[in-house]
């Protein structure tokens, strides 16, 4: 627990700039060693190490088998934290999703089509696993583009931010 921000907590209370329900909220927040003054309810190593999982699938340009298993590792080490579950979800869900569409492409490859279709998803790839990754770090929980839910991905509550309600 860190004291200076609970202290800051209870000048913004009796400053008025945020409310008793906000105050209680965000105290109970910062109790559960939660980020308070962001906006967000999941602290700065969760966000980082979100970042982290979503950039991962990146190791599949190295090996192919690192693109899907070190982000799969690394959401299974820190599933409790509800922050890195709802991110690994949305990497599980790309992770299936790209797989189906590599192997349609791969099937309309005989046709000549697949080609252009495996080399539009390969720049798409790379494009949304960095967009995944800065929207990690920023705290929101949303799908790829194209992604297909296979796991349900649901977005975590934000707290507001103090001095607007």
């Amino acid at each position: 627990m860190d004291l200076n921000k609970l202290e800051k907590l209870h000048e913004l209370r009796e400053k008025g700039a945020i409310s008793e329900e906000e105050f209680v909220q965000a105290k109970a927040k910062l109790l559960n060693d939660q980020s308070v003054f962001d906006g967000v309810t999941n602290n700065l190593d969760s966000r980082n190490y979100s970042m982290l999982m979503h950039f991962a699938q990146l190791l599949c340009f190295v090996l192919p088998v690192f693109g899907w298993a070190v982000p799969l590792a690394m959401w299974l080490i820190k599933k409790d934290d509800d922050y890195v579950d709802q991110q690994g979800r949305i990497v599980c869900n790309w992770i299936l999703s790209s797989l189906l569409y590599t192997l349609i492409g791969i099937v309309l490859a005989f046709v000549l089509i697949g080609f252009v279709w495996l080399f539009v998803l390969f720049i798409l790839s790379i494009i949304f696993i960095i967009m995944g990754g800065i929207r990690a770090k920023d705290g929101e929980i949303r799908n790829y583009p194209m992604s297909i839910s296979f796991l349900t991905v649901r977005p975590i509550p934000a707290l507001p931010r103090p001095g607007n309600p």
